[in-house]
């Protein structure tokens, strides 16, 4: 067995124990330590890390696959698997200071990122002075380090750089009080005027382009991927893992539910039988297109030819029609499993409010984007301000 193989599994076994905890990480609005812990030993956290970092190195489909594991037990795990796993692969698209500095106790870090452009950094002697403060900090609660995007306005021209920052110096305010997801931690971030070294920073562009300084340093092509299309496609891993998880606990239901009234089991019935099969056609099919997608980026990557604009775009649409369908078979399975789902202490309505929360994250929006695959495969500019 490869060792991403291995890591698969690790995520897999540790379904029952994420499960068990969903509810305790829902009261506390944050996972439980022994989560965190439980998924660093996986080796999930080091998977993209550079070997000569003491890192795995290896690619976005096994991660995709244990984020998936992990978001069929619970949402917010699943979630922040993604954001603690990519996110060590975006420090290794850092300078070689910036790596050796991050990563010089452990072979991973515990960082949230917010690439909404809402602070602002003023040029200083060796760095920048960052200030602002950024929503949506999913991870903020066991962060280690933080990064956050700041416009730099340069001799009248504006660049968006992407800050990487010590926990010390940010801070993080107390306001995830949501209906879904609220094991995430997702709070607000704030750096009140903090002097980044350049070591530190990274332009927006060099990310979106495949070409960081990162890049440079590590030859495999996993880290001249551009940033959008590995955002977009692992952010959707976990949301497919929710649907996957409700439907193995609708066929689980179905086998010895009997319907009030009539006394009928379900699975006798037609309707649910239909939705059954539906729901495991379309979620097999959304798996399939995701993990085509992924092959598709790592090949172009490999190949020298992944900054395109159509397979950017591409990366864009299967994300957004992954989320789409995965919220649309969790909310019909939740309302084909009957009322008594909806108590507190059900998974079912937990997966509900947490698939329709994620769901309106901007990478995932359906209309934008899908209008920006289709503009682009006609031939029309995109427009100044994409995320692609």
């Amino acid at each position: 067995m490869e060792y991403g193989d291995e890591i698969v599994r690790r995520v897999r076994e540790l379904a029952p124990a994420l499960s068990e905890r969903a509810r305790q990480a829902e009261d506390a609005r944050r996972p439980p330590d022994a989560t965190i812990a439980d998924l660093a030993a996986s080796g999930l956290f080091s998977m993209l890390v550079p070997k000569r970092h003491g890192g795995a190195e290896l690619g976005f489909e096994p991660m995709v696959a244990a984020c998936r594991a992990a978001g069929a037990a619970c949402a917010s795990t699943g979630w922040l698997s993604v954001i603690y796993t990519l996110h060590n692969w975006m420090v290794a698209l850092f300078p070689e200071r910036a790596q050796e500095e991050v990563w010089a106790e452990r072979p991973y870090a515990l960082i949230p990122c917010v690439l909404a452009p809402t602070g602002t950094a003023e040029p200083a002697d060796g760095g920048h002075r960052v200030t602002g403060r950024w929503s949506w900090g999913s991870g903020s609660m066991h962060a280690d380090h933080a990064m956050v995007m700041g416009l730099v306005t340069t001799d009248g021209a504006i660049e968006p750089r992407l800050f990487l920052l010590p926990r010390a110096d940010v801070t993080v305010h107390d306001v995830w009080h949501t209906s879904g997801m609220r094991g995430t931690g997702s709070n607000d971030i704030e750096v009140a005027d903090v002097f980044v070294p350049a070591h530190r920073s990274v332009p927006l562009a060099a990310l979106t382009e495949g070409r960081s300084p990162g890049s440079r340093v590590h030859p495999a092509p996993l880290y001249r991927t551009p940033l959008v299309p590995v955002f977009a496609l692992t952010s959707a891993a976990p949301v497919l893992g929710i649907a996957e998880g409700v439907l193995a606990r609708f066929a689980e239901r179905m086998r010895s539910r009997r319907m009030a009234y009539s006394g009928e089991r379900q699975r006798d019935l037609m309707s649910g039988q239909i939705r059954l099969a539906t729901a495991t056609a379309d979620l097999a099919a959304a798996r399939l297109l995701l993990e085509d997608a992924l092959r598709d980026v790592a090949g172009a990557a490999a190949a020298g030819d992944a900054t395109g604009l159509h397979r950017r775009a591409r990366a864009r649409l299967v994300a957004a029609h992954v989320a789409a369908t995965s919220r649309r078979v969790v909310n019909e399975l939740c309302g084909a499993a009957g009322a008594s789902t909806q108590f507190a202490d059900s998974p079912f309505q937990r997966a509900q409010r947490d698939v329709n929360t994620i769901s309106g994250h901007v990478v995932f929006d359906p209309d934008a984007a899908y209008a920006l695959y289709g503009r682009i495969e006609l031939g029309m500019d995109p427009g100044p301000v994409v995320l692609v």
